[in-house]
């Protein structure tokens, strides 16, 4: 029994029509299904949904870690009531999952899910070589990676509650100078670097970026050609993080979310071992490579 890593996100968009119209002809993901005004999208290379879009603004509605069965769903139900946070049930609510929970994430009440997907989306491991459809010849992210989310003004509420109710990790840990609160924390439930990060932000925002995975450098430089003909420019990147040392590009999609092509994540397999912990004045936590912070960055959705 175990929590294994970021499944899906559902995000709000500006216009639903053109939003599918980027996923799908620039950042090459494939349309599976429209319900209730949602529209779900996949990389096409596990068995289910990799994000969703509802049009009403921007920011995210929700995202969900899978489970290995409904034990687990049990388990960290009571966990989550017993810290004193409502818990809702659902069956049956997105392709592909069979039931999951679901609870709002203090102190920014964003969704969060724990979802147990049906069997048949199910596979030991999942071979990229045998995406069903793509029709930008395979170049197209290879999953989804993490999402970081803007959590109000200080992070430790929500650090916290991941770490004693839902089993996360924490790899990375940015400490306001002086250490009065938490900047920033990488979170994870597998084995890689982060499935969620946190950044303080205000109160409106509920999402600084979802991220998706590419192999290498050089997938991202095509990738990032790709979204350039789409008429979207990069924000920031391609570079190498100082926190976590993955690679990554961002840009803003023109939802107004702001996405990453995320690559080389690192693995964290000693989960006895505490997290690093940051100074926010300290340099290098952006960038290995010496990039400044991007003044773009003060702003989420």
């Amino acid at each position: 029994m175990a929590l294994q890593k970021l499944s899906h996100a559902h995000l709000r968009v500006k216009n639903l029509e053109e939003s599918v119209r980027f996923h799908t002809t620039v950042l090459g993901l494939e349309e599976i299904a429209r319900q209730d005004g949602t529209v779900y999208l996949t990389c096409g290379t596990d068995g289910t949904f990799d994000v969703a879009v509802t049009e009403g603004g921007t920011g995210v509605i929700s995202f969900a870690i899978a489970a290995d069965d409904e034990d687990d769903l049990n388990r960290y139900s009571k966990r989550v009531s017993d810290a004193g946070v409502q818990v809702r049930e659902m069956t049956d609510c997105d392709p592909g999952v069979e039931k999951i929970i679901e609870f709002d994430l203090p102190p920014q009440n964003q969704k969060m899910q724990i979802a147990l997907l049906r069997s048949e989306a199910r596979k030991h491991y999942y071979n990229p070589a045998a995406r069903k459809a793509n029709h930008l010849s395979g170049l197209a992210p290879l999953d989804l990676d993490h999402i970081t989310l803007r959590v109000g003004p200080d992070a430790t509420q929500t650090i916290e509650f991941l770490r004693k109710h839902v089993d996360f990790y924490a790899s990375d840990i940015v400490e306001f100078p002086g250490g009065a609160g938490r900047l920033a924390a990488w979170m994870h439930v597998g084995d890689y670097h982060h499935d969620v990060a946190m950044f303080a932000g205000a109160p409106h925002e509920t999402l600084d970026h979802l991220a998706w995975t590419i192999p290498n450098m050089e997938y991202m430089k095509l990738m990032l050609d790709q979204v350039a003909r789409g008429g979207v420019m990069t924000e920031a990147g391609p570079g190498r993080h100082g926190v976590g040392s993955n690679l990554y590009s961002y840009f803003f999609t023109p939802d107004g979310n702001r996405y990453e092509l995320s690559g080389e994540m690192p693995r964290c397999v000693d989960h006895k071992a505490g997290p690093f912990i940051w100074s926010a004045d300290k340099p290098g936590i952006f960038s290995s490579w010496g990039a400044p912070f991007p003044e773009s960055f003060k702003v989420g959705s």
